[in-house]
């Protein structure tokens, strides 16, 4: 069985092919907005700032876990964290069980917060492991990175698929009540890229979580990332049966605010456009995820993540939008799957101004 920093490196490696992305979309194109030809705003007055675990972000985004436990990966995380300071945004490091096997490998996780100072960084364990290792060993590992919170996946799927993968999930919401409880740092519960439904939103919301991402359906897709590093072994039907499974984005979106109407949510996805930031927080999101741009930017040296601000003051602009809060009560038409989805699940709306037609 091959060590965890190859196997960190192997994923890293293939999400920045081309062919990482599931058969689902992420159904963001089914809510439109509705075009205002009177805005009335300069874009000199539009204001993306939020506040994001105590401190103030130029824009409501978050890089999402990408990588970490590797020499390539503390070079990407370099690369990333002066993305997250330059432009004010957070910054969420990867699993951090690579540390819980070698804790030479801590450095590719630190470089992040010596170089993001002045932005949210936050720490990263699985479930799984946090139900193993307990909150003291969590606390160590959002300590030894000067952590802000500290988020949890959940990622039953992923191991599932995964060769090497847990396959017992007992104990984990437990053990979300105890980190709640007793770590002293905000919590975030996040999945890894197939959704959270209205359900597992509220058992959170009761546990008293700060901050729940969706990570749903439709962006980069570890089923098929597995399958990719599979191939030359022959490819199980697991990896074809599962391929689409999960919540698409904005259905999650709406599920988990649902869920959890008084907690923090974060949208990520399949995010690859400002259009989408705006969309997701229309739809119910305080804050929006990115990995895969912002993994092209470090990697590549593209702009990707600065042009998907540019976009979203851009649309902020064009519905007449001066903060955050306005855009996200921005009149949105829900169409198609989604609006199907919604209805068949009776899911309510934070957005007054979002239209359903089959509410009417």
């Amino acid at each position: 069985m091959k060590g965890i920093s190859t196997r960190k490196d192997e994923h890293l490696e293939i999400a920045l092919r081309g062919d990482v992305e599931g058969p689902l979309s992420t159904w963001l194109e089914c809510a439109r907005f509705v075009h205002n030809a009177l805005p009335e705003i300069s874009i000199e007055d539009v204001d993306t700032s939020v506040e994001f675990l105590g401190r103030s972000l130029r824009a409501p985004l978050l890089i999402e876990a990408i990588t970490g436990g590797s020499l390539k990966a503390k070079e990407v995380n370099e690369r990333l964290a002066r993305i997250a300071q330059e432009l004010g945004i957070a910054i969420e490091v990867g699993s951090q069980r690579p540390m819980l096997l070698d804790p030479s490998l801590a450095e590719s996780y630190k470089v992040v917060r010596r170089i993001a100072k002045d932005v949210p960084v936050i720490a990263n364990i699985g479930g799984v492991q946090l139900a193993k290792i307990g909150v003291e060993g969590a606390r160590k590992l959002a300590e030894e990175i000067e952590a802000d919170a500290i988020s949890i996946h959940l990622n039953p799927v992923h191991e599932i698929v995964q060769v090497e993968g847990d396959r017992d999930f007992r104990g984990v919401l437990d053990s979300i009540r105890s980190a709640v409880r007793e770590l002293g740092l905000p919590v975030i519960v996040k999945e890894v890229g197939f959704g959270i439904s209205r359900e597992v939103a509220k058992l959170l919301s009761e546990c008293g979580v700060h901050a729940i991402d969706v990570a749903g359906a439709g962006g980069t897709n570890w089923v098929r990332i597995e399958m990719l590093r599979r191939y030359s072994e022959g490819s199980d039907s697991i990896y074809f049966e599962l391929a689409d499974w999960g919540i698409p984005t904005a259905a999650s979106i709406i599920e988990a605010r649902s869920g959890a109407p008084s907690t923090i949510i974060i949208a990520s996805g399949g995010i690859r456009r400002g259009v989408d930031i705006a969309v997701s927080i229309a739809l119910g999101a305080d804050i929006v995820g990115i990995a895969r741009p912002a993994l092209l930017d470090a990697v590549c040296g593209t702009r990707n993540v600065e042009s998907m601000i540019r976009t979203l003051r851009s649309v902020m602009v064009l519905l007449g939008a001066s903060s955050i809060k306005e855009l996200a009560s921005a009149p949105l038409v829900i169409m198609d799957k989604l609006a199907q989805w919604v209805c068949a699940r009776k899911l309510g709306l934070r957005n007054k101004n979002a239209y359903v037609p089959c509410y009417q």
